[in-house]
């Protein structure tokens, strides 16, 4: 059960002289005191959730970055140009079950620790492009009403995919059942305290009769294996590889992880589907992007050190983590717990004198990274014709369903947050962010110098992908651009630290496991992507639960549970 309980949740150092500095962005950069209960390292998302829910629970808590602002992979940046202040997103961009009280976990930690300050703006469906005879077809990708998608799906796949539909959503819904029957802030990594915590919660949310079918005729032929991959789901619900209803799974499996289904878990998909398609449910998005999630989250999270490099996670004479050295060679004490949200080739690197095999975490050479992306971020004057696809921000291009999904500049993901958030651009203007998923290879660029022409002309020939997926719908763009701005694997490792930039583990259900939360040290936990299933926001968030709920007690997560409760935050 334990397994089952979270496969589904599914990115110079400041001197103790230094007088406190108020950011622009609201959370405050201030001088450590050296001793803190929880030492973060890293402030993405997943370390931002974990070291939040522990400061509500009454630690004290100390989150440590590289970068100059918080986020990690999700951060955002800022051009000031003539027309005016451009806001781009770096980071992912959609988001779902976040508006309001919901099975999300982020959602969830984000009530949890009273973040109340954002505003999302809501939305039904993106665009999806592929090729359709001589032309690219437009389809209505929407969420919040299966039925009306499975006539989609049939619009352009024929009438039998109204039938392969209804059988997927048949062969899912035990399995998505047992997924969401309880909220993930309920539960823990450890089997006796989750009874305790989510007892209370199972019987008002399981459905006897759907939990009786999972378990009695599902599981015993692994039709429906958690951990297995998605395909197997498919396989079960009989869907033709080459069928619409296939092809969109692959690619909803692969945003999922940066795998196809055939490597993608069946929990993360299952817990997906079962989301996106319930009654009204609804896509959002941030007004400020995926840095107004990160600034709200690091305001609820004590101290945090921006500009300050970790070079070292310490251990003491007894093998427990006990703090970490910056790159200013100071020291930041951690009298109970130090959590690393950095990927797992990273924090392997942190550990110095201690040996690693000593650490549960696999090694980095065992951890297979998937590749890395090629971003690109536009500024561009907005016209009248731009009605044509302004009614959604998010635009899929699919350059052939024939090949692989993951094949090398097969997909292309464009976000154009300016349609919904106006502090996105100046009046009259968009923004534009376009990306390859984990199709681009780390070693194309690995011994390059970022400052020669051999690199500067690669970036350029390989931007070229992006730009011509963007004028699959704007086919001006390049006419209308004020600003654009190309960013390749290098560029992706540089700023977020990424291990080779890349998008996440290749761990592929049914024949690999992520590590976990736990490590062989005594006071070291992780979080983030490379502990848990999935590479989206849902699963990191997931990851912070675990981690944060392995330190704190659980009279400490009945109090915060009892407090949701009574508030209508936690969703039952």
């Amino acid at each position: 059960m334990r397994a089952l309980f979270f496969v589904f949740l599914a990115l110079p150092g400041t001197s103790a002289f230094v007088a406190p500095l108020v950011r622009k962005n609201g959370h405050r950069l201030r001088a450590a005191e050296g001793t803190t209960d929880i030492v973060v390292v890293g402030s993405g998302i997943g370390g931002l959730c974990a070291g939040a829910l522990l400061e509500k629970l009454g630690y004290s808590v100390t989150v440590v970055e590289s970068h100059d602002r918080v986020g990690g992979c999700a951060h955002g940046f800022e051009r000031k140009t003539k027309e005016g202040v451009f806001n781009f997103d770096s980071g992912p961009s959609l988001f779902s079950g976040c508006s309001a009280p919901s099975s999300n976990p982020l959602r969830q930690i984000l009530d949890a620790v009273g973040v109340d300050d954002l505003d999302w703006k809501t939305y039904k469906a993106w665009a999806l492009y592929f090729p359709d005879g001589k032309d690219f077809a437009t389809f209505r990708s929407s969420c919040g009403d299966a039925k009306d998608f499975g006539e989609e799906l049939a619009k352009f796949g024929g009438p039998q995919e109204r039938i392969y539909w209804k059988r997927l959503l048949e062969v899912n819904e035990n399995l998505g059942h047992v997924i969401g029957a309880l909220p993930p802030i309920v539960l823990r990594p450890d089997p006796i305290g989750a009874v305790q915590t989510a007892a209370p919660y199972l019987k008002r949310r399981l459905d006897p009769l759907k939990f009786a079918k999972f378990g009695l005729s599902d599981l015993p032929f692994l039709k429906l294996d958690p951990s297995g991959p998605f395909s197997n789901l498919l396989e079960a619900a009989k869907i033709p590889k080459t069928s619409m209803t296939y092809r969109w799974v692959d690619f909803l499996a692969f945003a999922l992880s940066g795998l196809p289904a055939t490597a993608t878990s069946a929990a993360a998909c299952s817990f997906m589907i079962k989301e996106f398609f319930s009654d009204n449910a609804t896509m959002e998005y941030p007004v400020g992007g995926s840095q107004a999630i990160a600034d709200s989250l690091a305001k609820k999270c004590g101290t945090v050190l921006l500009k300050s490099h970790v070079t070292e996670i310490l251990v003491d004479e007894q093998h427990r983590a006990s703090g970490v050295r910056l790159a200013d060679n100071t020291i930041r004490h951690a009298t109970v717990a130090v959590i690393s949200n950095a990927g797992v080739w990273n924090t392997e690197k942190l550990i110095k004198n201690i040996d690693i095999k000593d650490i549960k975490a696999p090694p980095p050479k065992k951890t297979p990274p998937t590749p890395s992306f090629m971003h690109l971020h536009v500024a561009f004057a907005a016209k009248e014709t731009d009605a044509t696809w302004n009614h959604t921000m998010h635009h899929i291009i699919v350059n052939d369903w024939n090949l692989a999904i993951d094949a090398e500049d097969n997909l292309v993901f464009i976000a154009i947050p300016s349609v919904l958030d106006p502090t996105a651009a100046p009046t009259g203007y968009h923004t534009l962010h376009a990306y390859l998923p984990a199709t681009e290879p780390y070693e194309r660029w690995q011994n390059l110098d970022r400052k020669s022409q051999e690199y500067k002309s690669l970036k350029e020939k390989r931007s070229g992908a992006l730009w011509r997926a963007v004028e699959r719908f704007i086919p001006d763009i390049k006419d209308r651009q004020v600003l654009s701005m190309a960013a390749s694997p290098l560029t992706h490792e540089r700023y977020t630290r990424r291990y080779q930039g890349t998008y996440g583990p290749a761990w592929q259900a049914g024949k690999d496991s992520f590590p976990g939360h736990a490590s062989s040290i005594p006071r070291l936990f992780c979080c983030g992507d490379s502990t848990f299933p999935g590479i989206g926001v849902p699963a990191v968030a997931g990851s912070a639960i675990a981690a944060a709920f392995s330190i704190a007690s659980v009279t400490q997560h009945k109090r915060l549970l009892k407090e949701m409760d009574d508030s209508g935050t936690l969703p039952l």
